[in-house]
């Protein structure tokens, strides 16, 4: 079935272009605020409580500024500056920036908090005092590193997503490092009233609390994303787990209901205590921000390093778990003073050790960074060695170029050439060109050097492609394909999956490893197109034949998923595990697979179409065959009988059907009419029908009566096919006793047509009608029917009433005995193409369901 939902890559496109423009949003910002901190300005030396719209409450005052010289106080509230009343920080900044550095300006002062709702009574004394602007640059010692910090963070986060930008866990990443950028330059920032401050102090309240989730969410998917499995079976009834464990492990195992839950408390929190500061209540402030939001902070880092930490100790592989380990214990050492001295302690009003706090997360950004170059984290290890060695490269050239020019002058200086602008800008392009040419020249002698296995493999690659694209048989493909990807990758085992007949994926050399038609993992794969990790892409489908699949493959060890993906058809998948190396699969050992995956996948749809084209010629063979072969069974002609005429034919629903009709003639003058459906269709049905008939003959040799002879005959037809069975029918015809006796076994009733006026019906049935072969032992008994001159007797099988129409509703017997009942009394072979016309026409243009055999039998 054909799917037609879009790639992922371009909504994975689509979110990295929001990412890098956050970035670049959030680059500005800082520098922003990094420029107001170094700007001198008319300083007061006032830290204001934000938010603030009946005056400005100090929050504390500087030691040696304006403020404490003349007095102001913590708590006090700032009702004017200058001559003009003030009521927020936007006012104070506007009435600051109209004065002067060293200008004396009168400040209007009560010694109580500012009232938090308008037309409060006044509380306190007023005072007007006098303040001397100094000048200030707020940006100090402490601010220039949680600046150095920031920057640090965003860089790196930066390099890892400009060289992934496809991988989600480097997204967040990226995301994680803009936010710890945001929040070490513009909530760690010293407070002041001036108009820029409020924007920027807003910013980094708003990334206090993006922070805590986005940092969880990271260690949730770093470096795989977290799974939970504590839903098991019972081990000693082997019950099921109960509904609600299966919910809550499916909840807590990295589902985006969780993570809708991580983002949406902190926000929540932090409009909570804005509420609580508009009705008045005391919240307790620090840094500028509710003292709430930075126990949250602490608590979500205490829940990543714990994620983190499960990755460290629980990892199948080495290298991801040594990754994990290094990282957990930077981060831990960076975070637990931050949470110790900046969180805990300042909850308790001890806050002048907050800087200690800071210090150490200098090791988280560090700590990633030697991650990144020692254990290739997020997978920028050969990307990382290029730089290093491209820029030395460059810097080597330009080193040489310096010294070409110097030697230039020294050689030209005495001509008269070197005073020519002609000739020193001619002499200019060309070095610059020729730079150029050398340094690209330069670049792939230095890969091959340097990177010589990824050269060697790639070329394999290739030839690969080359090779597999002129095979024609399937097993060599496969087998071709794992044995040469896992040699010339040093994997340590590759396996494949091929799309079969059923459309089923199955293993190659296994065929109980099988992947149904319905399966997700089967959508995922086709959709995404490219090589996936298997722990990445497990988060896009939940059914259970996809995880059982998941939970296979996880236990042999495999890492990567390829699909084979021909014009939106899966062909199969090519499963790898890690490199004997521990290094993981980067970008161009992807590109390179994702080139070998669609050769493979084009070599695989070409030798299905050359199997089924040599296998549709065998059976057509066969089937010419078998239908000889039933031609040649059938009877070539009709009995001659005094008093009686046949007319009979079968039509099969395929090219070799199941139904057969036949005589068998006794020496004392009777005669014997067998009419059979064997089930199934096609040659097996063909073959049945053949040994079926040849019993009922063998048998007809040693017994008239149809019931022994069925008896008999059933025993024999169910020890050769088990799970396929004969509906049979035997009629014993005595011309001189105008007498029929019959057995009938799962086979419809004959149809009777009485001379006179009686209409048709349908013949007495006998008690045991159960197809022949499908029990052992059956009783079967015979009846007996007195025959009238002018009688008409119609045998049949059920291709007559089970035809079907477009709506697929059955012809059935009202209809097929209408249809006798109106021709009657034509002919025999008249009667029979009335009724294949009625049934005809009753179809219409709908497929013959089953096949058709009958015989017509009138008592002249």
């Amino acid at each position: 079935m054909k799917e037609t939902t879009p790639r992922r890559s371009s909504s994975g496109g689509a979110i990295s272009g929001w990412i890098l423009a956050a970035g670049l949003v959030g680059l500005a910002i800082a520098i922003a605020s990094i420029a107001d901190m170094f700007s001198a300005r008319p300083y007061d030396g006032i830290n204001p409580i934000p938010y603030g719209r009946e005056g400005i409450e100090v929050r504390d005052i500087v030691p040696g500024s304006p403020a404490e010289k003349a007095g102001i106080k913590a708590g006090e509230c700032v009702l004017g500056i200058g001559r003009r009343m003030v009521r927020s920080s936007s006012d104070a900044s506007a009435e600051l920036r109209r004065h002067k550095i060293g200008e004396e300006v009168s400040y209007l002062v009560r010694n109580a908090p500012c009232p938090t709702q308008p037309r409060a009574a006044p509380v306190g004394e007023l005072r007007e005092l006098k303040l001397r602007l100094s000048s200030e640059r707020l940006g100090g010692k402490n601010y220039l590193y949680a600046v150095v910090v920031g920057f640090l963070f965003y860089l790196i986060g930066l390099f890892v997503f400009a060289r992934v930008p496809g991988e989600r866990s480097a997204r967040i990443f990226f995301l994680l490092c803009i936010l710890f950028l945001l929040f070490f330059v513009c909530r760690l920032r010293p407070a002041s009233y001036w108009w820029i401050d409020i924007f920027v102090q807003n910013t980094g309240t708003v990334s206090l609390f993006l922070l805590p989730a986005v940092f969880l969410h990271f260690f949730l998917v770093f470096p795989r994303a977290k799974r939970f499995p504590f839903a098991k079976p019972d081990e000693w009834t082997g019950e099921p787990p109960a509904r609600w464990k299966l919910k809550l492990q499916a909840f807590l195992s990295t589902s985006p209901e969780l993570l809708y839950a991580l983002y949406a408390i902190p926000p929540f929190v932090f409009l909570y205590d804005v509420f609580r500061q508009v009705q008045g209540e005391k919240v307790t402030v620090l840094s500028g921000a509710p003292l709430s939001s930075w126990i949250l902070l602490g608590d979500y880092l205490v829940l990543g390093l714990l994620a983190l930490a499960h990755s460290a100790f629980t990892l199948e592989d080495p290298r991801e778990r040594r990754q994990a380990f290094h990282v957990f214990v930077g981060t831990i050492v960076g975070t637990v003073p931050f949470v110790l001295f900046f969180v805990v302690l300042p909850s308790f009003g001890i806050d002048e050790y907050a800087f200690y706090g800071i210090i150490p997360m200098i090791l988280i950004p560090l700590t990633f960074a030697y991650a990144i170059v020692r254990f290739q984290m997020l997978n920028v290890r050969v990307i990382v060695r290029r730089t290093f060695l491209y820029a030395a490269t460059t810097a080597v050239l330009l080193g040489l170029y310096a010294l070409v020019v110097a030697l230039a002058n020294v050689v030209f200086a005495s001509s008269r050439l070197s005073a020519s602008p002609v000739f020193n800008f001619g002499f200019f392009l060309v070095g610059i060109s020729l730079f150029e040419v050398l340094r690209r020249r330069l670049q792939a002698p230095l890969d091959k050097l340097f990177f010589r296995e990824k050269f060697d493999y790639q070329a394999a690659l290739l030839e690969m492609s080359e090779a597999i694209t002129g095979e024609l048989d399937l097993g060599r493909i496969a087998d071709y394909l794992t044995s040469s990807v896992a040699a010339t990758m040093r994997l340590e085992k590759a396996s494949i999956w091929l799309r079969d007949r059923e459309g089923f994926l199955e293993r190659r050399g296994r065929r109980d490893d099988r992947l149904g038609p319905t399966a997700a993992l089967r959508r995922v794969l086709r959709q995404e197109g490219k090589p996936s990790e298997l722990a990445e892409i497990s988060l896009h489908f939940a059914d259970a034949e996809s995880e059982e699949f998941r939970a296979r493959l996880e236990e042999e060890g495999f890492r990567l998923l390829v699909p084979l993906v021909y014009r939106e058809r899966l062909m199969g998948i090519l499963a790898l595990k890690e490199k004997l190396s521990g290094e993981r699969f980067d970008r161009e050992d992807q590109a390179l697979l994702s080139t070998l995956a669609n050769q493979a996948a084009l070599a695989i749809e070409t030798a299905l179409l050359h199997d089924e084209m040599t296998r549709q010629a065998e059976l057509k063979r066969d089937l010419e065959i078998a239908r000889d072969i039933q031609t040649s069974l059938l009877p070539r002609g009709v009995p001659d009988v005094p008093g009686f005429s046949f007319f009979g034919g079968s039509i099969p629903a395929r090219v070799v059907g199941g139904d057969f009709y036949d005589f068998i003639p006794f020496e004392d003058g009777r005669l014997g009419v067998v009419i059979g459906d064997v089930s199934g269709k096609s040659v097996p049905a063909s073959l049945l029908m053949v040994a079926a008939k040849e019993i009922v003959y063998s048998r007809a040799l040693t017994t008239s009566d149809p019931g022994v002879l069925f008896r008999e005959s059933n025993r024999r037809i169910y020890s050769i096919k088990r799970r396929m069975f004969v509906s049979l029918g035997f009629f014993l015809l005595d011309p001189e006793a105008m007498v029929l006796r019959y057995a009938i076994g799962g086979q419809p009733l004959p149809i009777l047509v009485r001379s006179g006026d009686g209409g048709p019906c349908l013949l007495e049935p006998p008690e045991h009608r159960l197809p022949l072969g499908a029990f052992r032992d059956v009783a079967y008994d015979t009846r007996e029917l007195y025959l009238k001159r002018g009688d008409l007797l119609f045998f049949y099988t059920d291709g007559f009433t089970e035809a079907m129409d477009g709506t697929m509703n059955p012809y059935g017997e009202e209809r097929l005995m209408v249809s006798l009942e109106a021709r009657r009394e034509g002919s025999l072979e008249e009667v029979a193409q009335g009724v294949l016309a009625d049934i005809r026409q009753y179809v219409g243009s709908a497929e013959q369901y089953d096949d058709m055999t009958f015989l017509f039998l009138r008592v002249e």
